[in-house]
C-alpha cells in the first residue's frame, strides 16, 4: 500500500512539473514578438511612448507611404493650376495638435468622396526637416494623402505667389481650398474638425 501510495504520489508531482513547464513555454511564445512581422501602419502596435530607437526606425523606413522635398515656386505652380475638382492643401507641421486634428479630419473627409470630386495634399513646414521625422509621423497617425515637404520656411509666399490678399500666417494648419475650373480659392487660418470641414466642403464639391 505504500509503495502504491508513492508511486501516485510520483505521478502527481511529474504533472504538476510538466504543467508548470508547458505554462512558462506558452507565455514565452506569447509575449515574444517580432517587430518586423507587423504591419507598419497598425498604429495599436506602435505607442509614440513605447517606441524604442530601432523600431522608430524601421517604421519610418518601411515601404508604404514617403514624403518628398518641394520648393515654394513648384508648390504654388500647383496650387494655381489646381483644376477639375475641389485641392485641399493643408499646411502643418509636427508636433502642433491642432494640425494632426484637421489632417485626421481631412483623412476621413477622402473617404466619403471620390477622387474624381476631391484631393487633399498635406504640406509639412516650416522649411526642409528630417524626412524620417516627417515619415514615422504619418505612418504613425495612418496619414494616407500625397504629403509634400516645403524647402524653405516662407509663409509669404501666400501673399506673393497664391492672392494678395491672403492674412498674415500667424499660426497651423492653414487650408487653401482651390478648384480654378469654379474659380474657387479658399483661405482658413484656422483648425477644423470633422463636422466643420463637411459644412465648409460639401457645398464646393460636385
Amino acid at each position: 500500500m505504500i509503495i502504491k501510495g508513492l508511486n501516485q504520489l510520483s505521478v502527481f508531482f511529474f504533472l504538476v512539473i510538466c504543467s508548470l513547464s508547458a505554462c512558462k513555454e506558452n507565455k514565452v511564445t506569447s509575449t515574444s514578438a517580432d517587430i518586423s512581422k507587423v504591419n507598419p501602419f497598425d498604429t495599436t502596435h506602435f505607442e509614440t511612448q513605447a517606441l524604442t530607437a530601432e523600431d522608430r526606425q524601421k517604421l519610418a523606413n518601411a515601404s508604404g507611404k514617403t514624403v518628398k522635398p518641394i520648393s515654394v515656386d513648384a508648390l504654388a505652380d500647383k496650387i494655381n493650376t489646381s483644376s477639375g475638382k475641389l485641392h485641399i492643401y493643408c499646411f502643418w507641421n509636427l508636433g502642433n495638435d491642432n494640425s494632426l486634428t484637421t489632417m485626421k479630419a481631412l483623412n476621413t473627409l477622402t473617404s466619403k468622396y471620390d477622387s474624381s470630386q476631391l484631393k487633399v495634399i498635406f504640406v509639412n513646414m516650416p522649411g526642409r526637416q528630417n524626412i524620417d521625422d516627417v515619415n514615422l509621423f504619418i505612418r504613425e497617425h495612418q496619414l494616407t494623402e500625397e504629403t509634400w515637404v516645403l524647402e524653405k520656411a516662407d509663409v509669404s509666399f501666400f501673399q506673393r505667389k497664391i492672392r494678395k490678399d491672403f492674412a498674415g500666417v500667424t499660426t497651423l494648419p492653414v487650408l487653401v481650398m482651390v478648384n480654378k475650373a469654379e474659380e474657387t480659392l479658399l483661405f482658413y487660418n484656422k483648425p477644423m474638425d470633422d463636422k466643420e470641414l463637411s459644412a465648409v466642403v460639401e457645398p464646393l464639391v460636385f
